[in-house]
């Protein structure tokens, strides 16, 4: 007993200091730190994928519609949820998208939209998730390069 006495002060800053670092520790919206591992998959762009790919993926897929107004696409094995992008963090969506096993794919009439969501839910640690595109590489140079015919070869 004289030792808690003794020690009543140390105890009054640990005790506190303790319990933020576990709530910190096992609170459920903290994000990935490890920012070239996030990145990895942009870099090499296996994050977007054709739609000939997607239906090539193993397992059941969740096809995540982030707008009211996109084209469906009819995938082998899929099922398919309508989420706003603006409510893709709320619990009962989060829970849906950990749950499942398979692949997650999104889709938006924008890839801009997708890309964003996509970068969210793998700062959360979420794996196994693609983005649908029409066009597989949208990065690629798509003509011809002609050089300048005005600048004179001396130069």
């Amino acid at each position: 007993m004289d030792l808690i006495k003794k020690y009543k002060v140390i105890l009054l800053i640990v005790m506190p200091l303790l319990i933020l670092v576990l709530f910190r520790a096992f609170g459920s919206d903290h994000f990935m730190t490890d920012a070239k591992k996030l990145a990895e998959p942009s870099f090499s762009r296996s994050n977007i994928i054709a739609f000939e790919k997607a239906s090539q993926l193993p397992g059941e897929k969740l096809l995540i519609n982030l707008e009211k107004d996109v084209i469906k696409h009819n995938l082998s094995e899929t099922t398919e949820k309508e989420i706003s992008p603006d409510s893709i963090l709320y619990k009962e969506n989060i829970r849906l998208l950990r749950r499942h096993k398979g692949p997650v794919i999104l889709i938006s009439s924008e890839i801009a939209v997708s890309v964003r969501i996509w970068m969210i839910l793998s700062q959360m640690g979420m794996e196994n998730l693609y983005v649908l595109s029409d066009d597989p590489d949208p990065e690629v140079l798509k003509y011809e390069f002609r050089p300048d015919t005005m600048v004179r070869p001396e130069f």
